[in-house]
């Protein structure tokens, strides 16, 4: 599933948070920017709350809720 800024700002997320949360687990905020998501594989892999948090808003807005 495709994470997006949308699902990043629907939990909570903002651009610095963004940045510093690409920098600390090495993920590509380029490859982020450029594509418009990250693979929410990528994001839970990190184990971070607040990535798990936006992945499951990103599944419940897939699924309608």
């Amino acid at each position: 599933m495709k994470i997006t800024m949308e699902h990043i700002r629907a939990g909570g997320g903002c651009a610095g948070g963004l940045r510093e949360f690409f920098k600390r687990y090495n993920l590509d905020l380029n490859a982020f920017i450029r594509d418009g998501y990250i693979d929410s594989e990528k994001v839970l892999k990190t184990s971070d709350a607040l990535a798990v948090r936006i992945v499951n808003i990103a599944k419940e807005q897939e699924n309608g809720r």
